[in-house]
C-alpha cells in the first residue's frame, strides 16, 4: 500500500484529487499539507509546510496540487527528498526548469508525472484508440474549440491575476491531446493572442494552428472573452473514412427532426452525464463511450491507478515528466509566437531530454 501526501489543500485536492484516490487499489493518502487549511476536517494529518510533513511522515508520493507559481520548488523539493511526484500542470515556469525536474527525478531514481488526465477520459481514450483503425482510417485534422464565460468566481484568486491566464492553464491539456491524438510531435506553430480592448490583462483569446508530419493539422480556438454559452471543449477528429467528434461538459436530449438533405426523418436520444464522443459517417452515427459526471476526478484515478502499475511493474509511468516536457514546451513557444506574431520552427522539440 502507497502512501500518498497531498501538498495544497484547494479547490483542485478537495474537488478531483481526494474523490480520485478513495477507491484507488494500491494507495491511500496519509497526510497534506497547506499553509492555510480553512478549518476543513481530513481523515489524515495536515501539516502548514512540506518542510514539516517531510520530516514526520513516511510517503512514497507526492501529489502537488498547489497554484502553479509553486510547482517546481515544491516539486524539486519532493524527488530530493526521493518521492515519485504527480504535478499538477504546468509543473515548472521555464522549459529549463522543467529540463532540471526530468533529469533531477532520473538521477534519484524515482518517477515523475503530470496530471494530463484528459488523455484518461472515456470520451478522448476511445477517440484515439480508433484512429488508424478501419472504420475511421488516418487521422488528417483535427480541430478544439472552447467557449468558456469567465466570472468572479472562476476568475478568482492566482488564476484570474495571472496575464498568461488561457494558454498557460488550459493549453497545456489541448496540446497534449493533440499529441496523443497524432502521435507525434508537431513541426510549426501560430499563435495570435489578441487582448482586444485597452490591450492588457491575460489572454482570454488563443488563436493557434499547429502542423503534424504529413501536411497534417491542428487548430485550436480557446475563447473566453465569450458571454455567451459555455462549452468547455469540442474536439472533431477528422479521418480518411470517418470522423469522430466529442464533448466535454453533461448532455441529456431527445432530437427528432428531418435532415435536409435527405429529407429523412430522424430521432436521436443522448445522455451523458460527463462528457461524450460519436464517430459520424455522413448522417449516420455511433456512440463511441461517454464519462461520469465526475469526469476529473474519474480521469485523475485512472492516471494514478496507471503510474502505480508503472511503479510496480518498475517501467515509466504514463504522462511522464520528460514526455510533458513536449506538452509544456508547446505551451511556451505558443506565447513566443503570439509576441512575435511569426510561425515558429518546432524543430528544437527534438533536441529536449
Amino acid at each position: 500500500m502507497r502512501r500518498i501526501a497531498l501538498v495544497g489543500l484547494g479547490a483542485a485536492a478537495r474537488h478531483i484529487h481526494l474523490p480520485a484516490y478513495r477507491s484507488l487499489a494500491g494507495a491511500r493518502v496519509v497526510a497534506g499539507c497547506d499553509n492555510d487549511p480553512r478549518g476543513e476536517r481530513y481523515d489524515f494529518p495536515v501539516y502548514r509546510s512540506l518542510s514539516e510533513l517531510l520530516a514526520r511522515e513516511a510517503v512514497d508520493i507526492a501529489v502537488i496540487a498547489t497554484p502553479t507559481a509553486s510547482h517546481h520548488a515544491l516539486t524539486r523539493q519532493c524527488l530530493e527528498h526521493k518521492l515519485h511526484v504527480l504535478c499538477e500542470k504546468p509543473f515548472a515556469d521555464t522549459v529549463e526548469q522543467a529540463i532540471e525536474l526530468v533529469r533531477l527525478a532520473d538521477a534519484q531514481g524515482v518517477s515523475l508525472a503530470v496530471n494530463n488526465e484528459f488523455r484518461f477520459m472515456r470520451s478522448h481514450a476511445a477517440a484515439q484508440r480508433l484512429i488508424g483503425q478501419p472504420e475511421f482510417g488516418e487521422l488528417r485534422f483535427v480541430h478544439m474549440h472552447q467557449t468558456f464565460r469567465t466570472s468572479a468566481s472562476s476568475e478568482a484568486g492566482w488564476r484570474g491575476d495571472d496575464p498568461e491566464r488561457t494558454c498557460k492553464e488550459f493549453g497545456t491539456h489541448v496540446f497534449d491531446l493533440c499529441r496523443f491524438f497524432f502521435g507525434s510531435e508537431p513541426v510549426s506553430l501560430y499563435a495570435h493572442m489578441p487582448r482586444p480592448g485597452d490591450g492588457g490583462g491575460p489572454d482570454l483569446l488563443n488563436l493557434i494552428d499547429l502542423e503534424f508530419p504529413q501536411d497534417r493539422w491542428a487548430r485550436i480556438t480557446l475563447d473566453r472573452l465569450t458571454r455567451g454559452r459555455h462549452r468547455y471543449l469540442d474536439i472533431r477528429l477528422d479521418g480518411t473514412r470517418a470522423t469522430i467528434e466529442t464533448e466535454l461538459g453533461g448532455h441529456m436530449a431527445l432530437a427528432i427532426g428531418v435532415h435536409a438533405s435527405t429529407r429523412r426523418p430522424f430521432v436521436d436520444c443522448d445522455l451523458s452525464m460527463g462528457a461524450r464522443a460519436h464517430l459520424f459517417d455522413g448522417e449516420r452515427k455511433r456512440k463511441l463511450a461517454a464519462d461520469p459526471l465526475d469526469l476529473f476526478a474519474a480521469a485523475t484515478r485512472a492516471l494514478m491507478q496507471a503510474f502505480l502499475d508503472a511503479l510496480d511493474h518498475e517501467q515509466p509511468p504514463p504522462c511522464s515528466g520528460r514526455d510533458n516536457l513536449r506538452t509544456f514546451a508547446l505551451m511556451r513557444a505558443a506565447y513566443d509566437a503570439a509576441q512575435t506574431r511569426s510561425r515558429l520552427d518546432l524543430a528544437f522539440l527534438r533536441d529536449l531530454p
